[in-house]
């Protein structure tokens, strides 16, 4: 029986704000970004962290990992950040949006999609060097953003919509309304399978986005983040600190319970076992399989 995310220790207070998104960037580095504009960064699968300091001049509400070394961030005053050093170091690429950046997706190649709240997507072909505004694309703020392989890429919205590429983000189809409260999260699980989560809901698709079922209230409360792990092992945080865990490719769920002290806003899984969480308190939360890890520096 796979034990990936099923036990979790709590690394304390590392952020004195929300943390709203994290990525691993490989060889046990990672990163996170707050409410509060800092960018903290580990080297040991999220053990222990480094604060970066004061980055943007807003909340970092989107991170993505793009390769070779080159990760961005997005803030709330529209402006997309670049690290071309695994994280260590940052620059300012300016206003690239239209609003706040809420999501962000990497589809390989130096391929790279981000979604705001004036529901406008770009999109970037030079690893996050330079952006195309595609215009309105979506209904509402575009919440989350998921790559699913092959080109295909989904979007999830404020207003309940899905929308889905087959071009690797060029140009976009709206599937419709799925529920009636906001797409939060979203996340690909393989074998062509996808999940997103809403207020208490979680939906499925195992045709690579185009067809959706409603799972049912799984949680009783927003689910903020979720992460897949490993072999079709996800997890899923809600805003009560609740993690739920499913092994077999989110068709049924188990709630862990209370794990984190408050709203769990981000995750991400490190590799080797390891997956991290951020809360609304500024905790690191994270998980093992077993016996210590190696540590990689950059």
């Amino acid at each position: 029986m796979p034990t990936y995310g099923k036990n979790w220790t709590d690394r304390g207070v590392i952020a004195a704000d929300y943390i709203l998104a994290m990525a691993n960037i490989g060889s046990g580095i990672a990163i996170f970004g707050t409410h509060d504009e800092h960018i903290f960064r580990s080297v040991n699968y999220g053990s222990t962290w480094v604060d970066l300091g004061d980055i943007t001049e807003a909340g970092i509400y989107s991170m993505a990992y793009l390769g070779n070394g080159i990760v961005i961030a997005g803030d709330a005053l529209k402006h997309v950040f670049r690290s071309t050093n695994y994280g260590l170091n940052w620059s300012d690429l300016g206003e690239i949006a239209s609003g706040a950046i809420y999501s962000m997706a990497s589809l390989g190649g130096g391929i790279t999609v981000l979604g705001d709240i004036a529901k406008h997507v770009y999109r970037s072909i030079n690893y996050g060097a330079n952006w195309t505004d595609l215009g309105v694309v979506s209904s509402g703020y575009g919440n989350c953003m998921a790559y699913l392989g092959g080109g295909v890429t989904i979007l999830g919205d404020s207003s309940f919509h899905i929308y889905r590429s087959v071009d690797y983000g060029a140009i976009w189809s709206d599937l419709g309304t799925f529920g009636f409260v906001p797409i939060y999260s979203m996340a690909y699980l393989g074998n062509n399978t996808a999940i997103f989560g809403t207020d208490e809901h979680i939906w499925r698709s195992t045709n690579s986005g185009l067809n959706w079922a409603d799972l049912g209230a799984i949680t009783t409360g927003r689910i903020w983040a979720m992460a897949h792990l490993n072999k079709g092992t996800v997890v899923v945080g809600d805003e009560w600190g609740h993690i739920f865990r499913s092994i077999d490719y989110g068709a049924t769920w188990k709630d862990l319970g209370v794990i984190a002290t408050l709203d769990i806003f981000s995750m991400a899984y490190l590799d080797k076992g390891v997956t991290i969480l951020g809360d609304y308190n500024g905790h690191v939360f994270r998980s093992t399989m077993k016996g210590p890890l190696p540590i990689h520096f950059r």
